[in-house]
């Protein structure tokens, strides 16, 4: 995934569409009841209004999270916070802060019968290329979820997801949206941790704002199927996926489509580890000011522990972007290479975390003003008690 705020946030609205199960380690920590967390970064931007012309900037992320943990009985409660600041050198204007939380509740009432209540708020300041002018996009999700367990291996799960996404600057409103949504799956479990889930999704988007004199309704009604799996090749690899497909039913946004991600993980030794993922998705239109019909990308990692105290890792991916035609813009390809040739975590102790990231990115596009390249490097300190 891209180091830049805005390609990292993009995810959040494919996660809309499908859940995705991460490869997790064999053994998990079990979190602090209390961490506070102080930090800041700073970033240098070769080309900071992503055009054709070199547009340098310097600014700074200022981040204070507080996460809290409890585990009652077979109850478990977690919340989190943060607070964020950008503050830019030469565009004061666009200085901005936002807020990001999560919570929830999970409950074993037996071996068969398991609730979970979640919510999340995230948020990001777009990218110079969505939007020239100051905006924060906030997504919050509330999901509650009921899972039976019919016997050792199999499992049931019923819940529903009421999702908002809002703006914060007047002229971006009219992409503000309600999404309801109701969900069923079943699960199989097997004795060397691997699983297979398939899921069932039913919901309407429903968009809160028209542009006056626009007659266009982007509200539409879906359906997904989705298959997903996390599994065990070997004691060392490991295969995650999901694969779905849906319907769309609405005015603009109608018709059938594509969702996957395949990601391939393989720990070469304790200290070395290598990935290699694959992913598709089919945004609807309106999910962002510069919507793309059809996405592919695909990247490969790599990440090194030679001590405990250092972390190296790198990493490059390429993306395909398909576009149809739009008001004054024709329909075009456009493809997108990103490269990351370091990115170093040293722990100082285990309070004190210093990271730095570099990273290379080359958009080509048959539109001069969106042909460019840019430069990315941050140094950034975290302070954890």
């Amino acid at each position: 995934m891209f180091i830049d705020v805005c390609a990292k946030k993009k995810w959040l609205r494919l996660l809309q569409w499908m859940v995705i199960a991460p490869l997790a380690p064999a053994t998990v920590a079990a979190p602090d009841r209390v961490t506070l967390s102080v930090g800041a970064q700073e970033y240098w931007d070769s080309n900071f209004a992503r055009s054709a012309d070199v547009d340098s900037e310097h600014y700074t992320r200022s981040v204070v999270s507080l996460a809290l943990n409890e585990r009652l009985s077979k109850q478990d409660f977690s919340l989190g916070v943060s607070g964020n600041r950008y503050e830019y050198t030469q565009r004061d204007d666009l200085d901005v802060d936002f807020v990001e939380g999560n919570a929830s509740w999970r409950s074993d009432w037996s071996s068969r019968i398991k609730t979970s209540v979640n919510w999340t708020r995230d948020a990001y300041a777009v990218d110079r290329l969505e939007f020239a002018d100051k905006d924060v996009v906030s997504l919050n999700n509330f999901t509650g979820q009921l899972t039976l367990g019919t016997r050792k291996h199999l499992g049931i799960t019923v819940g529903a997801r009421q999702a908002t996404q809002t703006h914060s600057n007047d002229l971006r409103e009219s992409l503000d949206f309600d999404e309801d949504e109701w969900f069923v799956a079943g699960t199989y479990n097997t004795p060397n941790k691997s699983s297979l889930n398939v899921r069932l999704r039913e919901g309407e988007r429903l968009y809160v704002h028209l542009v006056p004199g626009d007659l266009r309704v982007l509200d539409f009604d879906y359906r997904q199927l989705e298959l997903e799996g996390n599994w065990a090749l070997t004691r060392k690899t490991q295969l995650g996926f999901t694969l779905g497909r849906f319907k769309r039913e609405g005015e603009i946004n109608a018709g059938t489509g594509t969702q996957a991600l395949v990601d391939l993980g393989w720990s070469v030794s304790e200290k070395l580890s290598f990935s290699l993922s694959y992913s598709q998705s089919e945004p609807a239109v309106g999910e962002t000011s510069d919507s793309p019909a059809d996405v592919r990308t695909s990247k490969l990692a790599l990440s090194w522990e030679p001590s405990p105290k250092w972390l190296l890792s790198m990493d490059a991916a390429y993306s395909e972007q398909t576009y149809l035609q739009r008001l004054m813009e024709p329909a075009r390809a456009e493809t997108i290479t990103a490269v990351s040739p370091l990115t170093l975590t040293y722990r100082f102790s285990d309070l004190l975390n210093i990271r730095l990231d570099s990273q290379w990115v080359d958009r080509k596009s048959p539109l001069f003003y969106r042909d460019y390249d840019y430069a990315l490097a941050s140094l950034g300190l975290t302070l954890v008690f």
